[in-house]
């Protein structure tokens, strides 16, 4: 899917928060390597709802699935979510504008995911169905593993370290 449109979107993203402009540049590598592998895991997530919407049938195949796939990933999921709080709280001034940009990053967020979703929808019924299988097979296949997918973008970003 639209890997270049990811960075763009979360640097747009911080763009909007106020994160000054040549910050931004200076972090457009971990701002991008974060996003990548951030909207990656949007991008599972919209597939399970689309999944889920037009098959629900096999809601609790992809659910469960899901959930496998999530208990791997846990700490990494974790470590994403930190890394993106720490980027809107270093954008923000102040709780209150930090709260405000919360809001802005979950709605740029939510409605990448929500496009992604609706495009999956979009397909003819076979192309779902097919689309909903391969999705249940990654998860639970070997393949499915974002520590070597994305092991470049996570040496980068792991170039900084996370407060304790």
């Amino acid at each position: 899917m639209r890997v270049n449109v990811l960075g763009k979107v979360l640097l747009c993203a911080v763009l909007s928060v106020g994160l000054p402009v040549a910050a931004a540049e200076s972090s457009g590598d971990y701002g991008t390597n974060l996003s990548r592998i951030y909207f990656a895991h949007q991008r599972l997530l919209a597939l399970r709802e689309a999944c889920d919407q037009a098959l629900p049938a096999q809601a609790k195949a992809g659910e469960k699935a899901y959930a496998a796939w999530q208990a791997r990933h846990k700490a990494l999921l974790n470590e994403l979510d930190a890394r993106l709080t720490l980027m809107i709280r270093g954008a923000s001034k102040d709780e209150k504008e930090y709260m405000r940009n919360v809001g802005k990053y979950e709605g740029s967020i939510l409605e990448y995911r929500t496009e992604n979703r609706d495009q999956i929808l979009a397909q003819p019924r076979d192309g779902i169905e097919q689309v909903c299988a391969d999705f249940r097979n990654y998860l639970t296949g070997s393949g499915s593993d974002f520590h070597k997918d994305y092991a470049d973008e996570l040496r980068e970003l792991r170039k900084r370290k996370l407060p304790k």
